[in-house]
């Protein structure tokens, strides 16, 4: 990596928009939690998005909140490496210090049930990001693997009334699109998609259309882009590359402007034991949604680990990105939505 992107890299504040889930098993040769730590902020990260609440598992409002409960346990264990982002000023206080950032999030809203008044109870114990559905329908609204999308429902619109009261980001990241597109008209403050592709390079149901690209810039919000391998690829089975993912995001800022393109790795992970177990699982309810590629190919060749954080901004400035406008995909842009949100709220 030459010194001038090394140099932008160290100057940035790098946002992962969704990491994915913190409990889920790293390698066994770097199985103490503190360790992963190390190696986000060695690459660079200044904060990352911990769905803390996926609705790919079957959580009650009850285990929402035992899940929270040890979820914040880990700013006890590991101070001098994590510490909570509630607001913008606390990812800058983790890039002064060294530290990482962990913004609470969630994928799916099952938990809350018919009755919004959870979302409070949620703010309350961190979480900053709240996602409208996952895959399938919930009592807000539909995700992107229904076959019959609702739309938003009057329950999603209160919900989304009671994020912009709290303070917490609107995601719609696996919302289906008239969901989403219904989700983005009716926020009245900057919602983003935290980790997405773009259906211009690849039909899947995890990815927007130009439309939604224009609607979420129109309302000041970010598309965050994810490097899944079976999201990016040119043809089937085989892996992209870091240059492929750039490609989406050379795409959308050509669109709609860099000031709306942002990162979200879901999970970069090696291949072993725990993740293929995990695959497998998931494997049995969607048997085609990783195309194929293995958790080591799970992500584009040359960002595929936390490692190589600084790669991308190497390749991103090679490709002709100003340093102003690689630091606003790295994490600028997350972080002015995330300002405007946070930290005018409850």
């Amino acid at each position: 990596m030459t010194q001038d992107s090394s140099q932008v890299h160290a100057d940035s504040i790098v946002i992962d928009g969704l990491f994915c889930h913190l409990d889920e098993p790293i390698p066994p040769t770097e199985d103490v939690p503190g360790m992963m730590f190390e190696h986000l902020i060695a690459g660079g990260v200044t904060a990352f998005s911990n769905s803390a609440i996926p609705d790919s598992f079957p959580y009650t409002m009850d285990g929402a909140i035992e899940v929270l409960y040890d979820t914040n346990l880990i700013y006890d264990a590991f101070p001098d490496q994590v510490i909570p982002v509630h607001t913008s000023a606390d990812i800058r206080l983790a890039k002064e210090t060294g530290r990482v950032g962990m913004i609470i999030s969630t994928q799916g809203l099952n938990c809350i049930g018919e009755d919004t008044r959870n979302l409070w109870v949620l703010y309350k114990l961190g979480v900053r990001i709240m996602q409208l559905t996952y895959n399938e329908h919930n009592a807000l609204g539909s995700g992107c693997m229904e076959p019959n999308d609702q739309g938003l429902t009057r329950r999603g619109q209160q919900a989304i009334e009671q994020m912009g009261i709290l303070g917490a980001v609107l995601d719609l990241s696996h919302v289906g699109a008239r969901t989403s597109m219904d989700a983005i008209k009716y926020a009245k403050r900057p919602p983003i998609y935290s980790h997405v592709a773009v259906k211009h390079f690849k039909d899947h149901p995890r990815a927007v259309s130009d439309d939604h690209i224009r609607a979420m810039a129109e309302k000041g919000g970010v598309i965050g882009l994810c490097p899944h391998s079976i999201f990016i690829e040119r043809a089937p089975g085989k892996r992209p590359t870091i240059d492929d993912y750039i490609d989406q995001m050379e795409y959308v800022a050509e669109m709609v402007g860099i000031d709306h393109v942002g990162i979200g790795t879901d999970n970069f992970q090696t291949d072993n034991y725990f993740a293929e177990l995990g695959r497998s699982s998931f494997k049995r309810t969607l048997p085609t949604f990783f195309g194929g590629y293995t958790a080591e190919q799970k992500h584009a060749e040359g960002f595929s680990k936390w490692s190589e954080w600084p790669n991308l901004t190497k390749h991103l400035l090679q490709r002709g990105f100003s340093a102003e406008d690689a630091s606003k995909i790295l994490g600028g842009n997350f972080m002015r939505v995330f300002a405007e949100v946070w930290d005018t709220g409850a």
